[in-house]
């Protein structure tokens, strides 16, 4: 593949339409497992995952009489689960699913539906009351999940009726509360069709009115559910989104501008399932391309309005499950169990996707829309140019690597440096210690096991195939020429040097957890320090504050969260941000750990 970049010719903004993740049931918010999960969520720079998309929310809610014009509801789990987002910096996509005290059960019956829009307005304003009214606005609220497959226990017109009482009982509150769906699971499904129906020309319960919507979500997926590892068809999936946008341009036209997302984008139906591929590289090069044919396909040639590209894959599971984070331990769903995670390569595909800058360059010799090999070139003003190339196929059992040449020209800065940012077989994967090894168990987990996991988080993270090392610009041009293996994705990360070092690394707290080991774990997490310069975050400790602090991360950081692991975590820490030529930011305030 032969590329041109011209960094002087910007062709369109570049939203990060892809930073959302999901997982069910919402009891788990309470876990420490999830917890932590969400730890390494919200340590993605620059929101690189910033919605959390979650089935059941409203079982967390307690009430009674809810038939009454003052009903009696305890918020207090919803509470304690939206704050361990909030605390992360994540945002729920809150689905409107769950049938708080068993009150509900048909939205044909007026009393009911009348309930329903109170319940959801008393909601949105407990939300607003405690997150505030601008965050809530930043939240997505949707419909029941998936009504076409079963999750829907009611009619169709019971549905329509629990739309607009969704709406109605939102907006009763704040008329800029986003609200939409259906969600549905089946392609072109009669839900589907008969809210659009609904919306374009339907009548509001409530008002009499239009019925009122601000998105449009659907769930395409690359394969049906199999104890086989049956090949993703992701091209199907952004060709089935395109017969959607098209059927409602020519049937329903007033709908033609209203924005569009696939929240649940997933290669393959099933969480639980086991497929090795989702713990290898093979996953993250997925991501990649698709979110680009999505951008190319719907956005480019069809002007489509896309908001938001999801993979529902932040549930708690295994290598061959749907997740960030491979975990290791008991099953049982409780708090306070023993427990270890390790990142996957497709939860590092998130990182290196946040790293792309806001406007999309122009590429000669671009390869056609859903090609093995694809690029998204980008530019963030005059501070940096960032290109991602991926090589990925709609076929697990894949193999090989093709030669990449890249011309950068007009390059806006000279004193630069370059970083090479790869994930594949070999860099930022820590499945490929896994192999063949004799397995951890969750209660009895021997030294040379203790010594696995070590490993493979000291392989988990972003690793850098090249540099930070100064950029060979000449003339305002870089040329750079690697192989990139099947499947596998690159960065190049081309950074001009800012005036002045990093600074301060601010919010360092930490918490205690019960790993498998025996040995003591303490997840530190801090605030971004929001540098596109970064090389790593250097995580410091002494064992009291009269002692010079010591490095104890050996991979380096971009990210905002490093889980120590030793056999005593009691000590001084701090950490500091050093940028890609070496300078290093002033120091955290240090907490102490007795």
């Amino acid at each position: 593949m032969d590329l041109t970049i011209d960094t002087a010719r910007p062709v369109a903004p570049l939203e990060h339409f892809w930073q959302s993740t999901g997982f069910t049931p919402a009891a788990l918010l309470l876990d420490d497992d999830m917890q932590q999960q969400l730890e390494y969520l919200g340590s993605v720079p620059f929101g690189g995952v910033t919605h959390v998309r979650i089935h059941y929310l409203l079982e967390l809610v307690r009430g009674s009489n809810l038939y009454d014009e003052h009903p009696d509801i305890d918020w207090s789990l919803l509470d304690e689960g939206l704050d361990a987002l909030q605390r992360e910096g994540l945002k729920p996509f809150f689905e409107l699913m769950g049938n708080p005290g068993g009150y509900f059960d048909n939205f044909e019956d007026d009393q009911q539906a009348q309930a329903w829009r109170r319940f959801v307005r008393m909601l949105a304003q407990h939300c607003i009351d405690r997150y505030g009214r601008e965050e809530v606005r930043s939240w997505y609220f949707e419909t029941w999940n998936e009504p076409d497959v079963g999750w829907w226990k009611q009619s169709n017109r019971a549905f329509l009726i629990y739309y607009d009482a969704c709406a109605n009982g939102l907006r009763d509150v704040d008329d800029q509360i986003r609200f939409g769906g259906p969600g549905t699971a089946r392609h072109m499904s009669e839900q589907m069709l008969g809210l659009l129906r609904h919306l374009d020309s339907g009548t509001d319960y409530f008002t009499g009115g239009k019925p009122k919507v601000d998105f449009i979500s659907v769930h395409e997926k690359g394969a049906e559910s199999s104890p086989e590892d049956l090949n993703p068809d992701m091209r199907g999936v952004v060709e089935r989104e395109a017969a959607l946008i098209e059927h409602i341009r020519k049937m329903h036209p007033s709908l033609a501008d209203v924005p569009i997302m696939n929240n649940e984008c997933d290669p393959q139906v099933g969480w639980s399932a086991t497929h090795s591929w989702r713990g290898q590289p093979y996953y993250a090069g997925l991501v990649a391309r698709t979110l680009n044919d999505h951008q190319r396909r719907l956005t480019d040639d069809l002007g489509a309005r896309y908001v938001l590209l999801g993979n529902d894959n932040g549930f708690l599971g295994f290598w061959g499950q749907r997740t960030h984070l491979a975990r290791f331990g008991s099953d049982n769903h409780r708090r306070y169990r023993r427990f270890e995670q390790v990142k996957k390569p497709v939860h590092n595909v998130m990182t290196m996707l946040t790293l792309l800058g806001d406007q999309r360059l122009s590429v000669s010799g671009e390869p056609a829309v859903y090609a093995d090999l694809g690029i998204i070139a980008t530019r963030r003003g005059d501070e940096q140019v960032a290109v991602l190339v991926y090589h990925s196929r709609d076929q697990i059992m894949s193999s090989g690597s093709e030669p990449v040449r890249l011309s950068i020209e007009n390059v806006p800065f000279d004193d630069a440096s370059i970083v090479h940012y790869r994930i594949d077989e070999q860099h930022a994967n820590p499945y490929r210690l896994w192999t063949g090894v004799q397995r951890p168990f969750p209660h009895h987990v021997t030294p040379e096991q203790a010594e696995l996991f070590s490993r493979m988080r000291r392989e988990q993270e972003l690793a850098s195939l090249d540099g930070p090392r100064p950029a060979q610009v000449q003339n305002g041009r870089l040329e750079l020429s690697f192989d990139l293996p099947l499947p596998g994705v690159s960065l190049i990360l081309l950074t001009r040097k800012p005036s002045t070092a990093p600074g301060p690394v601010k919010g360092l707290r930490s918490r205690r957890y019960h790993g498998c080991t025996g040995q003591s774990q303490l997840m530190l997490r801090w605030q971004d320090e929001g540098s596109r310069a970064l090389h790593t975050y250097e995580v410091m400790w002494s064992p009291d504050q009269t002692q010079p602090p010591q490095r104890i991360n050996e991979p380096d950081l971009l990210c905002t969260a490093f889980l120590h692991v030793a056999g005593d975590v009691r000590g001084v820490y701090r950490v500091r941000a050093v940028d890609q030529w070496g300078r290093a930011g002033e120091m955290s305030a240090p907490i102490e750990v007795a």
